[in-house]
């Protein structure tokens, strides 16, 4: 086993041994259709994954258990690249608690053992 495969199985086990810092939520994968001459519209179509992440605030402190002002409403999602059936792209969605909020940014790491998504809220 290389050692991206063994990083990428480190990653994964440790969104398992954070507990309920980790919560699921419905990766919302959207894939372009084809063309359809009589309507002139592009079908669309979107397969849900559900996994388990960590996500944290951004734009403003936390403390205890308020949020500052500052707070944005914008969120980072860490989780294990291998929970994950397709490559993130900025067309996808997230829903957390029937939430949806847009991809305005992913990052990974070197080995792509886990992705950090940043969220934007839009429904």
């Amino acid at each position: 086993m290389g050692l991206k495969a063994s990083i990428g199985k480190i990653v994964e086990s440790a969104i398992v041994s954070v507990g309920d810092l980790a919560e699921t939520i419905t990766y919302n994968a959207r894939s372009t259709g084809a063309y359809n001459v009589t309507t002139g519209a592009v079908a669309h179509t979107t397969v849900d994954y559900s996994l388990k992440a960590v996500l944290s605030p951004m734009g403003g402190k936390v403390d205890s258990n308020d949020v500052s002002s500052q707070f944005t409403g914008d969120l980072s999602a860490i989780f294990a690249s291998r929970d994950l059936a397709v490559t993130p792209d900025t067309n996808d969605t997230i829903t957390r608690d029937s939430v949806i909020y847009a991809i305005n940014g992913i990052i990974s790491d070197p080995a792509l053992a886990s992705y950090t998504l940043i969220l934007t809220r839009v429904g």
